[in-house]
C-alpha cells in the first residue's frame, strides 16, 4: 500500500513538473524575455506577500527556462 502511494505521488509530481516546461521556442515567444525577467526581479526587490513572492519566484523560474530554450534554439531574447 505504501509503495503504491509513494509511486502515485512520484508519478504525479514528475508529470506536473514536465508539463510546466512544455515550451517550444519561436521568434515571437522569445522576444523580450530578458526584459520580463528584469521586471520580475524588480518586483521581487520590492515588497510582496508570501503568496505573491512564491508566484513571482515560479514565474522567474519559468522565464529562465524559456530563456535557456530560446538561446539554445538560436533566438534572441532581448
Amino acid at each position: 500500500m505504501n509503495r503504491l502511494l509513494v509511486s502515485s505521488i512520484l508519478f504525479i509530481t514528475l508529470t506536473a513538473h514536465s508539463a510546466e516546461h512544455d515550451f517550444t521556442p519561436t521568434k515571437y515567444a522569445c522576444t523580450n524575455i530578458d526584459k520580463k525577467i528584469k521586471n520580475v526581479n524588480d518586483r521581487l526587490r520590492s515588497g510582496y506577500t508570501i503568496r505573491e513572492g512564491e508566484r513571482l519566484k515560479e514565474e522567474l523560474r519559468e522565464l529562465k527556462h524559456k530563456r535557456f530554450s530560446c538561446r539554445h534554439a538560436g533566438f534572441s531574447v532581448e
